[in-house]
C-alpha cells in the first residue's frame, strides 16, 4: 500500500512539473507566429501572366510563410515579375489592386471588407507617390 501510494505521489508531481515547465511556452511567442488555425496568415500578390496582370493568394503559418507562397504560387503558374503585395495575420482582408493601363503599378492594402481594403491600397499607392488609377480593378483578395 505504501509503495502504490509512493508511485501515485511521483507521478503527480511528475504531472505539475510538466505543466508548469511547458506552460509559458504556450502563452506566447516570436513575432508572426500564429497560434491557431483562424489565425493563419494570409498573403496576396500579383504577376503578369500571358501579358494580363494577374492575382495570386496563399498562407501560411507567418506572415513570412505566406508571403513565400504567394510568391511560389504566381511563379509555379509561369507568371513574371511575381510581388507579394499585401500580408496579414490580423483576421482582415488584403486585396491587390492594379490596372491593365501598361503603367505596371500595382498595390496592396488590408481592412474589414474588400472594399476597405481597396481604399487602403489607393492610399498606399498614393502614399508612394506612384498613384494608382482610378479604374485600377481588384486583382486578388482574400478575406478570413
Amino acid at each position: 500500500m505504501a509503495f502504490a501510494r509512493r508511485v501515485s505521489t511521483i507521478l503527480a508531481v511528475g504531472l505539475v512539473t510538466t505543466t508548469l515547465s511547458v506552460a509559458p511556452a504556450w502563452g506566447g511567442g516570436p513575432d508572426g507566429a500564429v497560434d491557431g488555425a483562424d489565425d493563419m496568415s494570409q498573403a496576396v500578390g500579383s504577376g503578369v501572366l500571358n501579358g494580363v496582370l494577374t492575382g495570386f493568394s496563399a498562407t501560411g503559418p507567418t506572415n513570412e510563410a505566406a508571403s513565400a507562397s504567394v510568391i511560389a504560387a504566381c511563379q509555379q503558374a509561369g507568371a513574371q515579375e511575381c510581388s507579394r503585395d499585401e500580408v496579414t495575420n490580423d483576421n482582415l482582408c488584403v486585396v491587390s489592386v492594379g490596372a491593365d493601363d501598361g503603367s505596371g503599378i500595382v498595390s496592396g492594402g488590408a481592412g474589414p471588407t474588400v472594399d476597405a481594403a481597396r481604399a487602403d491600397a489607393f492610399k498606399h499607392s498614393q502614399d508612394a507617390d506612384a498613384p494608382l488609377d482610378p479604374s485600377a480593378r481588384v486583382l486578388v483578395s482574400a478575406c478570413p
